[in-house]
């Protein structure tokens, strides 16, 4: 694990190089928020510029950058005023609930449904959920956000249209509950359907093996052979694909925030692009960086853990 996380370094700070010189790059550059206000002069904006440091050289603007970040200054808001630090702080929880209840929601469902095909295989049933799981794969999340809202918010009146609650009060578990029901469904559509299709792969081609035909004729029950030996070797790849798949909940998280006005990360990355709030942007974007080289090392530990056959050098 410590070699893998000193090996995650050098990519954290690639990645951290490239994202910080395309932000450099946009049009209009980090005082974009500036230009176009009456009261800006060109003036203004020069000295914007060097009070801020935008006027060195972009390496040098870089390690400037990089220095205060892993002390913990992410530097401050261009709209807000306030440490991007703090703001995203602020922003993290609502997103973490909104991923937690995203995996939540689909290992509860594509497990059972998962076995389902594969036990059923080249039945209707497996057909059926073959069929839906291609139609959760395919449909756009924003999409499926607005349809939602439509149907379930504006037609039935069944869930609010979105925030995590109504302002101004005390939320109960039941309400923040109804709040997250909408989100919670958008965010997982995708992910149900994609870890469904891989546990059905990965369970079939278990009961093909040697191993499950000797069980079968020494005459063990079905649910034993499916359970405690075709699912518990099946699982292990599963639960890697699994971690390295937490990242995409993230991204889906950055429309679903953004169609239900849900107040997490993803909707304040948007409001920033808007703003052109660069400091946000950037430390939001590091900040997913981090995420998926933990999921990924996540995964690599609970794999070596799963099967001792398996060791990283």
């Amino acid at each position: 694990m410590v070699k893998r996380v000193l090996q995650a370094v050098p990519i954290l700070v690639g990645i951290s190089l490239v994202t910080f010189i395309l932000l450099q790059l946009t049009p209009g550059g980090p005082t974009a928020a500036y230009r176009g206000i009456a009261n800006v002069t060109g003036e203004d904006l020069a000295r914007i510029e060097a009070e801020l440091g935008f006027d060195k050289p972009i390496f040098i603007q870089y390690f400037s950058w990089l220095g205060k970040f892993v002390q913990g200054n992410w530097g401050i808001s261009f709209v807000a005023r306030v440490p991007v630090f703090g703001l995203i702080m602020e922003r993290l929880p609502a997103t973490l609930l909104l991923m937690a209840s995203g995996i939540t929601v689909s290992l509860l469902l594509a497990i059972p449904l998962g076995l389902l095909a594969a036990i059923k295989r080249d039945t209707w049933v497996d057909h059926v959920l073959t069929f839906a799981s291609f139609v959760g794969l395919s449909i756009p999340v924003f999409w499926l956000g607005l349809m939602l809202i439509i149907v379930f918010s504006v037609w039935l009146g069944w869930f609010p249209t979105g925030g995590m609650g109504p302002p101004g009060e005390e939320i109960g578990v039941m309400t923040r509950i109804k709040y997250l029901t909408l989100p919670t469904v958008a965010v997982s559509m995708v992910s149900l359907s994609f870890f469904t299709r891989y546990l059905r792969a990965s369970m079939i081609e278990t009961m093909d093996e040697d191993y499950m035909r000797f069980n079968k004729a020494r005459g063990l029950p079905p649910m034993r052979r499916y359970m405690k030996h075709a699912f518990r070797n099946a699982g292990i790849p599963f639960v890697t694909v699994v971690a390295i798949h937490i990242p995409e909940f993230l991204v889906g998280a950055l429309v679903v925030e953004t169609i239900f006005t849900w107040p997490g990360t993803g909707r304040l990355f948007w409001d920033s692009a808007v703003r052109f709030d660069y400091p946000v942007l950037m430390g939001i974007l590091v900040l997913g960086s981090l995420m998926v080289l933990a999921s990924n090392l996540l995964a690599d530990v609970l794999y070596a853990k799963l099967d001792p056959r398996v060791r990283f050098d």
